[in-house]
């Protein structure tokens, strides 16, 4: 066989140096338009500027850092995988004006809270007071909490759910298929309210969780579906050794 290829020479270069953050998790583009980006902060602010290295303004688009326990919360202390976790734009944006969020609530181990919001026409201003919550999912410790939302190929909402935290998995969250932690769950959110399961889901009509899709996860902390053929790829926390 042919000999591998070497390994690259990799090198570091800040791509916005005019611009600063405060614990960035994650970066997105509205659609329909590919040269703004927004990050989201994880003590729950989302700044967005425009994709040109030679910018040196962001304009703030949400501030929920009241409701978010996490980076800076003053009744809990730090904590490392709290906050504004979780950001998606739905595809239909430019329709509905829709975005959703993943966060850590403000409860005493910070019970995740997956929510809609709207924004204005362009979405320069996402509208605070315009929270729905769809889901409140109970969280026994303050880590291993997923974070990640994500709309698949087919339109649907993917939540990446934790364990529950500490470690080992002391409740066997990850192996309940009646727990919605240690999972990735997919909802509908397109209709006007709430949220609907789709029939494919695998525990529709046997025992088991609606909404789960898939389970066994420690932390799927970030996950993305591939450009060609949909496939999801996950990136699970793994304990120790991986």
């Amino acid at each position: 066989p042919a000999d591998p290829p070497s390994e690259p020479t990799i090198s570091l270069v800040n791509a916005f140096p005019s611009l600063s953050f405060t614990r960035p998790l994650l970066a997105r583009q509205a659609p329909g338009n590919p040269n703004r980006w927004y990050i989201v902060e994880q003590r729950g602010r989302v700044f967005y500027f425009e994709n040109d290295e030679s910018t040196s303004v962001k304009e703030e688009f949400l501030n929920i850092t009241a409701r978010v326990r996490g980076y800076d919360d003053p009744g809990g202390g730090y904590k490392e995988e709290q906050g504004l976790l979780g950001f998606a734009f739905d595809p239909d944006l430019e329709t509905n004006g829709y975005f959703y969020v993943n966060y850590t609530g403000n409860g005493t181990t910070g019970t995740t809270i997956i929510s809609r919001f709207s924004s204005n026409p362009g979405a320069t201003e996402g509208d605070s007071d315009s929270e729905e919550i769809l889901l409140e999912i109970d969280q026994p410790y303050s880590n291993h909490n997923g974070g990640h939302i994500e709309f698949g190929p087919d339109g649907y909402l993917y939540i990446g759910m934790g364990d529950g935290g500490s470690g080992g998995d002391p409740y066997g969250h990850g192996q309940n298929i009646e727990s919605l932690l240690g999972t990735i769950l997919r909802i509908g959110v397109s209709g006007e309210s709430s949220y609907t399961i789709p029939t494919d889901n695998p525990f529709v009509g046997s025992s088991g969780a609606d909404e789960i899709y898939a389970y066994g996860l420690r932390n799927p902390w970030r996950f993305h579906f591939d450009r060609e053929d949909g496939t999801l790829w996950a990136g699970d926390v793994g304990q120790d050794q991986y």
